[in-house]
């Protein structure tokens, strides 16, 4: 079951890891398996933050060509590579349809000389024939598309390419499985905990002050090294600490996507080129929607208040719909938007003043060792970093951390740790089904929920196959919380047409029978997530329509 703070107070870890982000559980992740003892903990949940509000694309950053970043772009592939070989039910490979117009800043020799040096970096020695397991590009013959996507602008295209990348369409999971790793190697993993303060008297580093977000309770808990993987939140961590009087280090920028229902919309993903401002942008099949994004505009406000604007909205709006003007993309196909803010490191955006350079601003991620300015020493910051590096990330930063502090433990082999043996409630066995499918081999253990007890048989809601085994399982193995840790990040149904709305409540019953809640926090918790859906996934009519 989920620790408290109370579970940690007075403790002393090698490494605390403060954001639960991708990132931050990766991390977590990889010390923890090298035998540092680890305390991960964040103020929200578990993935709430900038991973939950991405393009959810697994992908080697094309067009990071351009801007010549190679060593990316191969580091990229590599984790693509892996995490499609390694975590199949969570990513999977994606086939791309790449139109290319005439005004197109790329024109196609351009686009095909990129695609080839794309192929030329995925190439590994032993996968498959051609040295990769995913297929490489190949130009498309525009007769070809009337079949393939018959409802593709033809006016002034040039030429198609279709090539391979990765898709995670709920990245959430990939969070809860690397806090899961954490846990079963023997880590602590705290949401709904905030780092209030950095615990460094005289410039030496102690550790942290914890405090738990629902009761204000506060805690020290001591470590080695303290690794601030906030993401976009790294400047408020730093706050206040020693590291404060040193510059900025997040400039980020914020993109925003359209989930619609779009009927007549493309039966394939789609990467194109933004008329407006030359921007590649990706129209994808996802979930049981079309996802259109992203933007990528400067944004200094606090990330948590992010969301799309009326000139975010028209732009995504008119150019899906330049590219099937037969079947428009229309403001009532729209279910919602959702927004988030890149981590991007302030010095770059520096460096690219001028509206529409954004795109400039390096992807790379960065570990910063605050020794070197000034700062405590034991005190590392992240930059940056993308979803689908989050693995290759995580053994950068343990090049730093092993600088300040050796492994407390020898290493971990997660194959010697099997998961507790599940209470008498939680053993049996219910039918296959997709709504199991995320849980790749942990599949079992949500079937074995259903099988002791009846009711969680039952569907969530009336319009999605999932089940309240699921939930019951979130609670007793995936330290959740709140109903919105449950509908948004250990399932996908929040992500819904319908949010689960009508099964909220039902939600909350099983989780008030295993974490003891009374009407009123059932109550209370039902109002909690419709104010969380409103917050994060915006509909239209909440954003307006706003100049012509």
């Amino acid at each position: 079951m989920r620790p408290s703070l109370d579970d940690v107070a007075g403790r002393s870890f090698d490494v605390i890891v403060i954001g639960g982000g991708i990132n931050g559980a990766g991390i977590a992740r990889e010390a923890q398996l090298r035998g540092y003892a680890t305390l991960l903990v964040e103020r929200d949940d578990f993935g709430a933050g900038t991973t939950s509000r991405a393009t959810r694309l697994i992908h080697g950053g094309l067009r990071y060509l351009e801007h010549g970043e190679f060593g990316l772009v191969y580091e990229s592939i590599a984790e693509r590579e892996a995490l499609v070989r390694e975590v199949p039910h969570l990513v999977r490979p994606l086939r791309l349809l790449l139109p290319v117009y005439l005004g197109d800043r790329r024109p196609p020799w351009m686009v095909q000389a990129g695609l080839a040096m794309y192929d030329l970096l995925s190439f590994r020695p032993g996968r498959g024939p051609l040295g990769k397991s995913l297929p490489r590009h190949r130009a498309m013959p525009l007769r070809a598309l009337d079949a393939y996507e018959p409802g593709l602008r033809r006016e002034g295209l040039r030429a198609a390419f279709v090539f391979s990348d990765a898709q995670a369409e709920f990245p959430e999971r990939l969070v809860v499985e690397a806090v899961r790793d954490v846990v079963d190697a023997g880590g602590v993993a705290l949401n709904h905990v905030a780092a209030d303060a950095l615990l460094a008297p005289g410039g030496i580093l102690h550790g942290l002050r914890l405090r738990e977000t629902c009761s204000e309770r506060s805690a020290d808990v001591s470590a080695k090294v303290v690794v601030n993987a906030a993401g976009p939140w790294v400047d408020q961590v730093l706050a206040g600490s020693d590291a404060e009087r040193h510059e900025r280090l997040i400039g980020g920028t914020k993109g925003s996507h359209l989930v619609a229902e779009w009927p007549g919309g493309p039966a394939h993903a789609i990467f194109a080129t933004a008329q407006a401002d030359g921007r590649p942008f990706f129209i994808l099949p996802w979930y049981r929607y079309t996802l259109v994004g992203t933007t990528d505009l400067r944004y200094d406000g606090d990330p948590s208040d992010a969301r799309a604007t009326p000139a975010e909205v028209r732009y995504l709006l008119d150019e899906a719909s330049r590219l099937f003007p037969q079947t428009p993309l229309t403001r009532g196909d729209v279910l919602y938007t959702y927004s988030g803010v890149r981590p991007l490191p302030a010095a770059d955006r520096g460096r690219t003043a001028r509206p529409g350079d954004e795109a400039a601003i390096t992807r790379r991620h960065i570990v910063i060792d605050h020794v070197k300015r000034g700062g405590p020493p034991g005190l590392l910051s992240v930059v940056g970093g993308k979803l689908t590096t989050y693995r290759s990330l995580a053994r950068i930063a343990m090049l730093a951390i092993a600088k300040h502090a050796q492994p407390s433990a020898p290493p971990v082999d997660l194959t010697q740790f099997p998961a507790p043996p599940l209470p008498a409630w939680e053993r049996g066995r219910v039918g296959e089904g997709d709504p199991l499918a995320i849980y790749g081999p942990r599949a079992a253990e949500v079937r074995a929920l259903a099988d002791a007890e009846a009711s969680l048989r039952g569907p969530v809601c009336a319009h999605n196959p999932e089940i309240l085994a699921q939930v019951a399982y979130a609670v007793a193995r995936e330290h959740a919380a709140t109903l919105g840790d449950v509908l948004l990040r250990r399932l996908p149904i929040g992500w819904s047409k319908c949010h689960a709305l009508d099964g909220a409540e039902r939600c909350a019953q099983v989780m008030a029978r295993r974490l003891g809640w009374d009407d009123r926090r059932v109550t209370g918790e039902v109002a909690a997530y419709e104010r969380e859906l409103r917050r994060t996934l915006v509909p239209l009519d909440a954003i307006g329509a706003g100049d012509p």
